[in-house]
């Protein structure tokens, strides 16, 4: 904050000078007192000039609204999210969250940074000058994940660049989105950036999925400062005990869910557990879980649904936030000197928003949404991402062993959450080990660089009885990921997919059932959140109703983070199966019979 506006504020509060707009009569949810308060909140030059009781001093002001009783909250924070898993741009990301009382977020872009390197978080970062939202840098981690031995990723981040993003003004931490393992193991550059940022004093986030004891501890004296990652009641005590933030990020079938919360809250009523450390957060949200369910408003409401709090919940959703970002500075609470970033409510626990107000400006009232002029097109290299080696064929994604083989042991990888491996023996056929019912064909295609890579496994727990189903959304390279039941159909999804410019795909029989494309780095759509997210929801319906995959919560995300090799047992790339604890590829055949490697080259 500037020396004028500083003295602005001041005069303002003394009564010497007008306000640009006087908030009267609102019921406050005072995040540092946990009170409700019946204030006037006075506002000058896009911050908070006075927070005083109502009626109590008759405030000059160019404007004035009464907000006859409701209620206000700070804006809602999200200290973690990657905008791309919304599906579309951050213009209508921002056009679904500002609504639900968004008014910041962190905003990691390593699926960007993945495919298009450090161009293509530039264009993220440029096209959020563009929307009222407040989109803050959390700087990838590590891009890419994994050296071209475990896998192939078009981006790459160096570690001057790195350092570059930090010193950016918008950048408030360095994301922890890898492998543990590189801290655990003492990796000169991880911990270069650990330094670099400490010195700046910005947040070390980290992703330790699966440390604990000795390990943990090693983890925090590292200088990592929060997780996301918790799964169970006991990871987040033993994280809080050791001064790590908990990020909560809550989807049912996947970390925490509804009944973890509850026993949070029953932990917090029977011994007063501190709770200052907690964080709301989304990590990713899919357009029709957005629009059916909410983003932070959902996660405030189902808090306060199991036993939370309300003062609390709304807490984690904006003090904690802040402070955990060390923004605290500017925001978090509705208080002198802070922006002028709030929430008007109707009711509390339900989490119904009236209006969100950004820097002074309401940017949501009355049912509308304000965007405001400007607007943002991303150039056309950023939408020709997807190139083949060449055409692919049924052959491409078959596993071969000896012809007089009739069966074989495979190692497969479960979608349950957290994923694992387990050993599974299938029908062999004329030398093809054949997927079945429980396991289908899992096959990762390079799509970026046109190096013909294809790593060839097998998946459990989506059990697709017939068809195919591919994306170019495969955490974290990015690259084509391949489930079917039928080889052919693999084939013409994938070459129909790389036709589109990527996105998701069904194919059964040879006919194209659903395509949703996601042109802007083969992640995300310009189209309306809408329009997108009834794609996904039909996406859904027919990988349940047509393709026999039984009913599972976070379907998606159990199939576009199946890959992914930074948390728990194993991952999947164009190399082939990865383990991740010895950071390996591992043969997806076990039999020492097979001849053909799971990893074809083209």
């Amino acid at each position: 904050m500037d020396g004028s506006i500083r003295k602005s504020l001041i005069d303002v509060a003394q009564g010497r000078a007008p306000a640009d707009l006087v908030l009267a009569n609102g019921r406050l949810l005072n995040v540092h007192t946990r009170e409700l308060l019946h204030v006037d909140i006075v506002i000058r030059s896009g911050r908070i000039a006075a927070v005083a009781k109502a009626g109590d001093h008759a405030w000059q002001a160019s404007a004035r609204r009464d907000l006859e009783g409701r209620f206000v909250s700070p804006g809602f924070m999200d200290p973690h999210i990657h905008i791309e898993g919304s599906l579309v741009t951050t213009t209508e990301f921002a056009r679904a969250v500002v609504p639900r009382g968004v008014t910041l977020v962190a905003h990691d872009p390593h699926e960007i940074g993945n495919v298009l390197g450090l161009a293509g978080i530039r264009l993220m970062m440029e096209e959020a000058k563009a929307v009222p939202l407040r989109v803050l840098l959390r700087v990838p981690g590590r891009i890419p994940g994994y050296g071209e031995a475990l896998e192939t990723s078009n981006g790459e981040v160096t570690l001057d660049d790195t350092a570059a993003l930090l010193a950016l003004p918008e950048a408030v931490c360095l994301a922890g989105d890898y492998n543990p393992q590189w801290i655990l193991r003492g990796d000169g550059e991880q911990l270069a950036k650990v330094d670099f940022t400490s010195k700046l004093n910005k947040t070390v986030s980290g992703q330790p999925a699966g440390v604990r004891g000795r390990s943990l501890c090693g983890y925090v004296a590292a200088g990592l400062e929060d997780s996301h990652v918790a799964s169970s009641l006991d990871e987040i005590i033993e994280n809080q005990c050791l001064g790590l933030r908990t990020s909560l990020v809550m989807r049912q079938g996947r970390r925490l869910g509804r009944e973890h919360v509850r026993e949070l809250a029953e932990l917090i009523r029977k011994t007063g557990f501190e709770t200052r450390f907690i964080q709301l957060s989304t990590d990713e949200v899919y357009p029709h879980d957005l629009i059916s369910e909410g983003h932070l408003d959902q996660r405030i409401r189902m808090c306060v649904e199991e036993g939370i709090d309300v003062a609390t919940a709304y807490q984690w959703a904006t003090l904690n936030v802040a402070e955990g970002l060390r923004i605290d500075r500017d925001f978090g609470s509705v208080s002198p000197g802070k922006y002028a970033d709030l929430v008007v409510l109707d009711n509390l626990e339900k989490v119904d928003v009236s209006a969100t107000m950004i820097g002074g400006e309401f940017r949501y009232e009355g049912g509308r949404y304000k965007a405001g002029a400007a607007s943002y097109a991303y150039p056309a290299a950023a939408c020709d991402t997807i190139r083949l080696a060449r055409k692919l064929q049924p052959e491409d994604f078959q596993i071969r062993v000896g012809a007089d083989q009739c069966s074989v042991q495979v190692r497969a990888i479960i979608t349950d959450a957290p994923k694992r491996q387990e050993d599974a023996t299938l029908q062999v056929r004329q030398g093809v080990v054949m997927p079945d019912d429980t396991y289908s064909s899992l096959a990762m295609v390079e799509c970026h660089r046109g190096n013909g890579n294809i790593g060839l496994a097998f998946v459990g727990g989506l059990h697709l009885e017939r068809g195919a189903i591919a994306s170019t959304v495969s955490h974290d390279a990015h690259n084509m990921l391949l489930i079917g039941a039928s080889h052919s159909d693999m084939a013409v999804a994938a070459n129909r997919l790389a036709e589109i410019g990527g996105g998701y795909i069904i194919v059964l029989d040879g006919n194209v059932l659903l395509e949703l494309a996601l042109p802007v780095a083969g992640l995300m759509s310009s189209d309306r959140i809408e329009d997108v997210a009834a794609k996904v929801a039909e996406f859904e319906r027919i990988l349940f109703g047509t393709l026999g995959c039984p009913m599972a919560s976070q379907i998606m995300m159990r199939f576009n983070g199946l890959s992914m090799a930074n948390a728990a047992s194993c991952g999947f790339s164009d190399r082939g199966l990865i383990d991740s604890a010895s950071m390996q590829i591992v043969d997806a055949v076990v039999a020492s019979s097979m001849d053909h490697m799971s990893v074809a080259q083209g």
